[in-house]
């Protein structure tokens, strides 16, 4: 029995090696044209491909106004959906003026993935002109819009896949962090988290300015020693590419935020996106914000969960994508 290493293997990508084990599930020809890029999948007499991680379920529209940030956060406020506030910083000063605004921000280039280029809560006018050089340096937006200044929401990250009008998994995502052992430094436990994390094909912890500011913020180093049983929170962001983890909690999940995802995507013109969702408590409806919507979700956060059961949700895009295509 073929397993997932057999797939990535012939993939050559950690995204289609999972729509290629999906395929195989539901009994759908496939074949990899370009290895590491492109697969074509064939049922009955119809024939669809996916190039990486994007399915034929996004159209040019959609995905453009997922790609820039400030589209989305455009569409979503005009269809009434909540969003942090966000504005357009057009240079270093309106970057210093929108911090003395809001204090608590976020400022992230206005086109780029993985949180590249995303500095979270500078504490001063000096970490906020950085940000900003960081984050129009990362940015791939060909538009004169580059740089976004976004309010910081307080609450936990939770990405929902989104495909037709279900939710098919839903998972907390946490920031890198590691557990102390009374005896191991920070850098020496992160040294040992990799490790595992390469055993099963994930991204390192990465260490980075932003590993540094929240170290400093926590009064630590890299030499410092944590507690036995100390867990020490590496980052702001929740990127498994910068070593966070996940967790499956679509059981958890208020239906509120089940229809509040369905919504976003359905209101970029999509059937299928990732949907991240801060919000203090994912169990009942309160105070939260949509930051963000992938319109080529990659599917490993749902695949490889630190906590829970991993879900296949590779199988209903594709049951989706398969039927999508026979009703045509």
């Amino acid at each position: 029995m073929k397993t997932y290493k057999n797939y990535l293997k012939e993939a050559k990508n950690v995204h289609l090696a999972y729509y290629l084990e999906a395929a195989d599930t539901l009994k759908i020809h496939y074949k990899v044209l370009i290895p590491g890029l492109l697969a074509e999948f064939r049922y009955k007499d119809k024939v669809w491909h996916i190039i990486n991680a994007a399915t034929p379920l996004t159209n040019t529209t959609s995905a453009t106004i997922a790609k820039k940030k400030h589209l989305t956060h455009m569409v979503l406020e005009e269809s009434a959906i909540p969003v942090p506030k966000q504005e357009k910083l057009k240079s270093p000063i309106d970057a210093i003026k929108f911090f003395a605004k809001y204090k608590r921000i976020v400022i992230k280039p206005a086109q780029q993935l993985g949180g590249i280029g995303i500095t979270l809560l500078p504490n001063n006018e000096k970490e906020v002109l950085e940000a900003y050089t960081i984050a129009k340096a990362k940015n791939k937006s060909k538009s004169n819009t580059e740089v976004l200044g976004e309010e910081f929401l307080d609450g936990e990250n939770y990405r929902l896949l989104v495909v037709g009008d279900k939710i098919e998994g839903t998972v907390r995502r946490k920031a890198a962090h590691i557990a102390g052992n009374g005896k191991d430094s920070i850098q020496e436990l992160i040294n040992t988290t990799n490790k595992i994390r390469k055993k099963n094909i994930l991204s390192p912890i990465k260490i980075d300015n932003e590993v540094n500011v929240r170290l400093r913020e926590l009064n630590m180093t890299l030499d410092s020693i944590p507690q036995d049983g100390e867990e020490v929170i590496l980052r702001y962001s929740c990127n498994l590419s910068t070593g966070g983890t996940t967790q499956e909690c679509n059981k958890e999940v208020h239906p509120y935020y089940k229809q509040l995802a369905i919504d976003a995507v359905h209101a970029i013109g999509t059937e299928f996106g990732g949907v991240d969702i801060i919000t203090p408590d994912i169990t009942k409806k309160t105070k939260c914000g949509i930051n963000e919507i992938n319109y080529n979700p990659g599917l490993r956060l749902h695949y490889k969960v630190h906590d829970g059961e991993s879900v296949k949700v590779a199988i209903p895009i594709m049951k989706y994508i398969q039927q999508k295509y026979l009703n045509s």
